[in-house]
């Protein structure tokens, strides 16, 4: 599912990149197990994100196996609530799953061939039939992910942080998303549409090499130094800000107490 923590993160990015945003319209006709790959394939080289990544993570968030074509390919009929995903032979039977789940009061459902959370991005479709449509789905995550990468500047750890920002969730992610971005795990193939229809695959040449786990680890230590560095510098302040406070109270107890002095009382008010 897309990342909670970060929606806060990647606001800004996705604004500036709103202007790059494509308007919304009817998916094109395409067999359902075709429209997450076409989509995906069209926003990586629309927002230059690396051949195949946004594509792969797709298949990772709602992927399922094809007999035909003999791969796992995302399905755009996919709903996940409280850890069940359920794949449904249309748009309007996936919409129907949402509102029973949410008439029973569940509010995190995962949606689409991006598996968007409807509970942690409320203002991401104006309508399930918009959230489920591959276009407004994909345009959305790839929108999301490339705010990732403007926060990390590195597409791997954005890719991780697509699903969490807590380490072991991230890490965990990320092995399993490498292993289909490189083909080395769950077998992906780009549909392939009878005669009629244009080629579907994502693109020409090599596919890119992923950054490597040392830089992400690299930056990941980085960032608990950085977050140690400011917890250290906080109760060097709280510490201070207390010290502070006694002096204070000492002081005027001694003024109190040579008052007290002054007057002729005993010095501990009795």
């Amino acid at each position: 599912m897309v990342g909670r923590w970060c929606q806060m993160v990647v606001v800004a990015g996705m604004a500036a990149l709103g202007c790059l945003s494509v308007a919304a319209h009817a998916a094109p006709s395409l067999p359902s197990e075709a429209q997450c790959s076409d989509e995906t394939a069209k926003n990586e080289r629309l927002y230059g994100i690396p051949a195949r990544l946004l594509n792969s993570i797709s298949v990772v968030e709602s992927g399922r196996y094809d007999r035909d074509n003999k791969a796992t390919l995302a399905w755009p009929w996919t709903v996940t609530s409280q850890g069940e995903g359920k794949y449904f032979p249309s748009k309007a039977e996936a919409i129907a799953e949402v509102r029973r789940l949410q008439s029973k009061g569940v509010k995190s459902i995962d949606v689409g061939c991006m598996q968007i959370n409807l509970m942690y991005h409320p203002d991401a479709f104006a309508s399930l039939d918009e959230a489920f449509d591959p276009v407004n789905n994909v345009g959305y995550a790839a929108r999301f992910l490339k705010g990732l990468f403007g926060a990390t500047d590195d597409w791997v750890t954005a890719a991780s942080y697509y699903h969490s920002q807590t380490p072991h969730l991230a890490a965990a992610y990320r092995a399993r998303l490498m292993k289909v971005w490189d083909g080395s795990g769950t077998q992906v193939a780009a549909y392939t549409p009878p005669k009629a229809l244009p080629s579907l695959k994502t693109g020409k040449g090599p596919m890119p090499v992923p950054s490597s786990s040392a830089r992400v680890d690299e930056q990941r230590r980085a960032w608990r130094q950085q977050q140690a560095a400011v917890q250290d510098e906080a109760r060097l302040i709280a510490a201070a800000y207390r010290q502070a406070r006694l002096g204070e109270y000492q002081l005027r107890r001694a003024r109190m107490v040579e008052l007290r002095k002054a007057r002729g009382l005993s010095p501990d008010g009795y």
